[in-house]
């Protein structure tokens, strides 16, 4: 039977993105309407037992990500 439980379904579609070769960045959307870029793979921790998603900034800052609260993962808009 296919998995349906949705924290497994964007943790598996983060680990493909960040996969990806070449890496093509993208944003992450969060259910209160926050954006989080990842500019790099190397930006982003999946831990696959805890479930947890980490991003790191440039700022330098970490954010913790609830995978629950994700709603969307957009790549950018190509420039005009």
């Amino acid at each position: 039977m296919a998995e349906t439980n949705p924290v497994t379904l964007i943790l598996a579609e983060l680990m493909r993105r960040l996969a990806a070769v070449p890496f093509v960045p993208f944003s992450i959307v969060m259910s209160n309407g926050d954006r989080h870029e990842v500019p790099t793979a190397d930006h982003l921790t999946i831990t696959r037992l805890l479930r947890q998603v980490v991003l790191e900034t440039d700022e330098p800052r970490i954010v913790d990500i609830n995978p629950l609260h994700i709603v969307a993962l957009e790549q950018p808009r190509p420039a005009a």
